[in-house]
């Protein structure tokens, strides 16, 4: 017997609803970090006591962490193709390269904060606080990477078990496209940090 129309217990949301949803997560998210760079740029240039230009100087290891997310952003596209040709050793294979990158991407970002507020600490005094701001801004990042990196465990643990395959793979595509983000978010903070260092 069919189940009547009205019972909820057999909707079916609309197709596409949770990539609409994640397009309009990122959109909120993209305004946040573009605000918020728009934002460090005012006051690196009009702020009180703002340091001459080219004085600022960023931690090295934020270099290696930008070549560790342009890798994952790598990765988890193989990952992504891999799963849609049914190839599974490889999809797996790049899921774990993925979360092995995102936990590397967090641990070199970890010592490089502690340098940004130490610095910080030790320019209060001078009333110059733009460490501080940076070091805000890239810890921000880090909490949306660290968000990201709760479900790509999910998704990982799952693929090892072979829940994905061409047909059913589509945490797999929202992971990828909020890494992706994540990655273009990242590239475009530093850039903006170095050029306004």
């Amino acid at each position: 017997m069919q189940a009547p129309p009205h019972d909820t217990k057999y909707q079916v949301n609309p197709p596409n609803t949770g990539k609409l949803g994640l397009l309009l997560f990122l959109a909120a998210l993209a305004m946040l970090f573009i605000a918020s760079l728009l934002a460090y740029a005012l006051i690196r240039y009009t702020g009180q006591n703002a340091p001459p230009s080219g004085s600022i100087h960023l931690p090295g290891a934020l270099w290696i962490s930008t070549i560790v997310i342009l890798v994952s952003s790598v990765t988890i596209h193989h990952a992504l193709a891999c799963v849609a040709h049914e190839k599974q050793l490889h999809f797996k294979l790049s899921m774990t390269a993925t979360v092995l990158l995102a936990t590397l991407f967090l641990a070199v970002q970890a010592p490089s904060l502690y340098l940004l507020l130490q610095r910080h600490h030790d320019l209060a005094a001078q009333n110059i606080h733009l460490y501080g701001l940076i070091f805000l801004l890239i810890l921000l990042h880090a909490l949306h990477v660290l968000g990201g990196v709760i479900p790509m465990l999910v998704t990982w643990l799952k693929a090892l078990r072979g829940r994905y395959d061409h047909e059913q793979h589509r945490p797999v595509a929202y992971l990828a496209m909020y890494w992706h983000f994540l990655d273009a978010v990242w590239l475009a903070m530093f850039a903006t940090l170095l050029v306004l260092a």
